[in-house]
């Protein structure tokens, strides 16, 4: 749902940051998604709200292993041009104020 170009801009700041069809995994299940983000340790960026939160709380409540999910409002980043550029900066921001992020649940 987010432009895969916004991990290349994450990259440029210095972050490990992959999208989902750099890995092979476009159109692949949420569950997969999640499930190799926590095999990998990564933190996962999303707009879906409703399925990757149930993700969470379900993992955690079967005390699974969880990684941070940060949610993003396309509504809240600029309209015009560069959307990747806006998020990348927008994400950087969170992970600087977020450098140890607890798992589970968070909006940038």
């Amino acid at each position: 749902m987010l432009p895969a170009a916004a991990a290349i801009e994450l990259a440029d700041r210095g972050h490990d940051a992959v999208s989902v069809l750099d890995i092979g995994m476009g159109g692949a299940a949420d569950a997969e998604i999640f499930d190799r983000a926590v095999r990998e340790g990564r933190v996962v960026v999303t707009e879906n709200f409703g399925d990757y939160a149930t993700l969470v709380v379900q993992r955690l409540s079967r005390e699974e292993p969880c990684v941070p999910v940060v949610f993003v409002r396309r509504e809240d980043l600029p309209r015009r041009g560069a959307l990747a550029v806006h998020l990348a900066r927008r994400l950087h921001a969170w992970a600087a104020a977020n450098s140890e992020p607890y798992v589970g649940i968070h909006w940038a």
